[in-house]
């Protein structure tokens, strides 16, 4: 996160997890296995003792960060200006959020994030928790499907939009960024490591763009800054982008991501695995047919 600011991202993104003592720590999977040293699901694993001593595997093979390093990062003096975007995927429970709060008022007393800090939500569930526990906080929806986004996340609700890159280059995609802007929410795109892609998210009228290679993509802004949008006009009018040529690099796993939301999004709608003393007023019957069905297109 440290090496993304200084070459030039103004915003981190990063996945909530609570391991079994009780850390939360910041890491995308729900795994140890893929990105580090260790084995087993993060939620059975617990901080001291073993997930505190292991390592990526890549390099420069740096340790795990707690959700405690990265808000410390971001009370340094000199990143006042950075925010983070928090991912809060459906196999967590809403209660997060209240040790979210927790972890801030024990270790930051008196510091406000609300302006570094923006809740990324992939389920309704975690509406109220937000609303509750973290209401001055700016809340994005985060997802593949455009139907659930307007359904369940309609701009009253929300203060923006982070959109599957794929999905916003369609039309329909382009249509949806056409009517968030009319309605004044920012738009995220992920994640987009192709500098082809990267331009057309500039000519679609993209916010921000979430990407594994902030280097990269700082030579694409450097370029629109140096040539203006004109000049990359004139410098890459042979290229031409085509959604579907490209779309079947994702046909399959896409596929695949979108059965296993379903059954994840279907499956979290019935059991909302939240701690029953935080008083959530929660409605445990909310109506999802809708959701599910816009997934499973």
């Amino acid at each position: 996160m440290a090496q993304a600011v200084k070459d030039g991202a103004n915003g981190l993104e990063g996945d909530l997890h609570l391991t079994a003592d009780g850390e939360i720590i910041v890491m995308h999977d729900p795994s140890l296995n893929r990105t580090t040293n260790g084995s087993g699901l993060i939620k059975n694993r617990p901080w001291h003792g073993y997930i505190d001593g292991l390592t990526s595997k890549k390099e420069p093979h740096v340790g795990v960060p707690r959700c405690i390093d990265v808000l410390a990062f971001l009370a340094q003096d000199g990143n006042e200006k950075i925010w983070w975007n928090i991912d809060i995927k459906m196999n967590n429970s809403p209660s997060i959020l209240a040790k979210f709060v927790q972890l801030i008022e024990k270790h930051f007393p008196g510091r406000d994030f609300s302006t570094q800090i923006v809740l990324g939500l992939w389920h309704p569930k975690f509406l109220p928790a937000a609303d509750k526990y973290l209401p001055t906080f700016s809340r994005i929806n985060i997802g593949f499907s455009l139907d659930i986004a307007r359904e369940h996340f309609p701009p009253s609700k929300v203060d923006g939009y982070s959109i599957n890159f794929m999905v916003l280059a369609t039309p329909a995609g382009r249509q949806f960024i056409k009517e968030m802007q009319v309605a004044g929410k920012p738009v995220l795109a992920w994640t987009v490591n192709d500098t082809a892609e990267a331009r057309e998210c500039v000519k679609m009228g993209i916010d921000y763009v979430l990407t594994d290679r902030t280097k990269v993509l700082g030579n694409v802004l450097h370029e629109y800054e140096t040539l203006g949008h004109e000049g990359m006009e004139q410098k890459y009018a042979a290229e031409v982008f085509n959604t579907w040529s490209r779309w079947y690099r994702y046909t399959f796993w896409r596929s695949l991501i979108w059965l296993f939301l379903t059954m994840r999004f279907n499956s979290t709608t019935r059991h909302m695995d939240m701690d029953l003393d935080l008083d959530l007023d929660l409605d445990l019957d909310m109506d999802m047919s809708l959701a599910q069905g816009a997934i499973a297109k």
